[in-house]
């Protein structure tokens, strides 16, 4: 039990740091620009260019093994 709360604290403190390693002067040279054209598979193996997605909000899960 023990382990696992450590683990959760080293986990949130990680997260947490990451959070604060990108400064918002970074994110605002960032903010309106256009995201390089990339292939995107889904679920059924078709692939869809990123490029249609343009002007839409997209959900990226880069963890996904698909």
């Amino acid at each position: 039990m023990r382990r696992a709360a450590a683990l959760t604290v080293v986990a949130f403190l990680w997260f947490w740091a990451i959070g604060r390693a990108q400064p918002v002067k970074r994110l605002e040279e960032l903010k309106g620009k256009v995201v390089p054209d990339f292939p995107l598979r889904d679920l059924d193996g078709r692939v869809h260019p990123f490029a249609r997605f343009r002007g839409k909000v997209v959900l990226l899960n880069f963890w996904s093994p698909y």
